[in-house]
């Protein structure tokens, strides 16, 4: 009985590994609150690059269902990101990335946005778009109250818009570069992946 207790707990276990203390934390956390999943959801802050990040994340995976990672480009070098996400692949670990930063995944909530710009940009674009649909204090990456009261009603919306923008990316790249699979997603300012995360959570 306590082996099929385990067995159960595994298949069910779900683990959000971010290095985003405040906004990525915060927002799955939120989620997990606001629809519920058919999985038991944990998410996980881990003060790590994306390679380390990855590496708990493998160790993670033998008593889980499904273990994703979070990262954004930020400051990191392209080879680390590719790094980590070839690792991620070859051990079925899921990547949640974006570029530049968490932010252009918040802003698809609203719109479909795949314009050039920088981590700090970002932020008086979603600030403004916040207010121009009555939250008045705008952004702030530890306003928890942002995610439940505005943006997660709008989840379905920005997990359509990221999907558009990203498969616009695809095609584009895929004309020039016939049969790789590998994307440079470190060259996609701005892109998301968040909404495959958000998928396969299998929201109810």
């Amino acid at each position: 009985m306590a082996r099929k207790t385990k067995n159960l707990q595994q298949r069910s276990r779900f683990i959000i590994l971010t290095n985003g203390r405040e906004s990525e934390k915060n927002y799955f956390e939120a989620l997990r609150g606001f629809r519920r999943s058919i999985y038991d959801v944990k998410v996980e802050f881990e003060n790590a690059a994306p390679p380390r990040l990855v590496n708990r994340a493998i160790r993670e995976k033998e008593n889980s269902n499904q273990v994703w990672v979070v990262f954004d480009k930020d400051e990191f070098p392209a080879d680390a990101i590719y790094e980590a996400m070839k690792s991620a692949r070859q051990n079925n670990v899921g990547v949640a990335f974006s570029n530049a930063a968490f932010e252009v995944w918040l802003i698809n909530h609203f719109k479909e946005f795949n314009s050039e710009k920088s981590a700090g940009d970002l932020l008086p674009i979603l600030d403004l778009l916040l207010k121009d649909n009555g939250y008045s204090k705008g952004y702030a990456k530890n306003d928890t109250d942002v995610f439940r009261g505005v943006l997660l009603p709008l989840i379905d919306t920005a997990m359509h818009n990221a999907d558009v923008s990203l498969q616009k990316r695809i095609a584009a790249y895929n004309q020039t570069h016939p049969g790789e699979r590998s994307y440079p997603y470190c060259e996609w300012n701005s892109c998301t992946t968040v909404h495959k995360l958000v998928e396969a959570m299998k929201l109810e």
